[in-house]
C-alpha cells in the first residue's frame, strides 16, 4: 500500500519507519490535538462563569446532604408511567407469542381421532408387561468330544525325480580324509592343552602348599617369640612391683624406728623438765 507522499511502500519508507519508531518510543506522550499556545488568563474569575455552577459541590444534586446514617428515600415513580410501561411490555409479549406460535394439527374428520405413533427407524412394541411363557426340553447325556483329526496340509508344487548311481557324486574315502585329519588334529591339540593345564595346576597347587607350610612355621615362631617376650615383660613388671613394695615397707619401718627413738628421747627428760618448771613457777610453795 502507498501511505506517504513519496509513493513508496510502508515497510521500506524512511518517514514511515521514523513514525513507527516515534510511536513505539513515545506512545504515552501522543497529543489528541495539535499543540497550541496557552491563552492569557484573568487574575480573577468572572462571577457569571458557567464552570462555577457545575464545579461547585454544594450545587451538585448527586451529593447527599444531611445525616448519612439515615436510609435513603427512593423517589416514588408516577403510577401513570408505570401503567404505560406494563401495557408496552404486555404488547411486546403478545407480539412475541404470536410470532413464535407453531401451527397446530387440524381437527380430525368426523368418525376419526388423533393418536400418537412412533416415527423412529426401528419400531418397538410398547407393552406394559413383557409376555412370558414356559417351555420344557430334554438334553442328551454328555458325550466325549471325538479326537481332532491330524492336520494334513494340501500338497502343492510339482514332483521331480532323478537317478544317482554309486560313485557319481563323490568318493567317500577321498572326501572324508581331510575332515578326519582336522577332527583328529583338533582332538589331539585339545588333549595336549588339557594335559598341560593339569600339570600347571598341579605345580601351582604344590607351590601353594609349600608356601602355606612355610607361612605356618613362621607364624608359630612369631607366636613363640611373642609369648617369651610377654613372659619376660610380665616377670619384669612383677619384680618391679616387689621392689617397690619392699622399698615402701623399709621406708615405713625406718620412719617408725626414728619416731620411736625421738619419742623415747623426748619422754625420758619430760618428767624432770615438767617438775622443774612447776618449781620455778612456785606451784609447790
Amino acid at each position: 500500500s502507498r501511505c506517504c507522499p513519496c509513493h513508496c511502500s510502508t515497510a521500506g519508507c524512511l518517514p514511515a519507519r521514523v513514525r513507527v519508531l516515534r510511536y513505539g518510543l513515545g506512545a504515552m506522550q501522543a497529543f489528541a490535538s495539535a499543540p497550541r499556545a496557552v491563552g492569557s488568563r484573568k487574575k480573577y474569575r468572572d462571577g457569571n462563569d458557567d464552570m462555577i455552577s457545575s464545579a461547585n459541590l454544594m450545587h451538585d444534586p448527586r451529593v447527599i446532604r444531611g445525616n448519612t446514617y439515615a436510609s435513603l428515600v427512593a423517589p416514588q415513580p408516577d403510577p401513570a408511567e408505570l401503567q404505560r410501561q406494563r401495557e408496552a411490555q404486555r404488547r411486546r409479549l403478545m407480539r412475541a407469542n404470536q410470532t413464535n406460535k407453531r401451527i397446530g394439527t387440524p381437527e380430525p374428520e368426523p368418525g376419526r381421532k388423533h393418536m400418537d405413533i412412533q416415527t423412529d427407524t426401528y419400531l418397538e412394541e410398547l407393552t406394559e408387561r413383557t409376555v412370558e411363557f414356559e417351555a420344557e426340553t430334554q438334553t442328551d447325556f454328555l458325550l466325549d468330544r471325538p479326537p481332532s483329526p491330524l492336520f494334513m496340509p494340501a500338497k502343492i508344487g510339482v514332483d521331480i525325480e532323478t537317478q544317482i548311481e554309486d560313485g557319481e557324486l563323490f568318493d567317500f574315502d577321498v572326501e572324508c580324509e581331510p575332515v578326519l585329519e582336522v577332527l583328529v588334529g583338533k582332538t589331539l591339540e585339545q588333549s595336549m592343552m588339557e594335559v598341560l593345564e593339569e600339570e600347571e595346576l598341579a605345580s601351582l597347587r604344590r607351590h601353594q602348599e609349600d608356601f602355606e607350610k612355610r607361612r605356618n612355621a613362621e607364624l608359630l615362631e612369631v607366636q613363640r617369640i611373642e609369648a617369651a617376650e610377654k613372659r619376660r615383660h610380665d616377670e619384669m613388671e612383677r619384680r618391679l612391683q616387689q621392689q617397690k613394695a619392699q622399698r615402701e615397707t623399709d621406708l615405713s619401718t625406718m620412719r617408725k624406728v626414728a619416731s620411736r627413738t625421738a619419742s623415747i628421747a623426748h619422754l625420758s627428760s619430760l618428767k624432770d623438765r615438767a617438775l622443774a618448771h612447776l618449781l620455778d613457777a612456785g606451784v609447790f610453795s
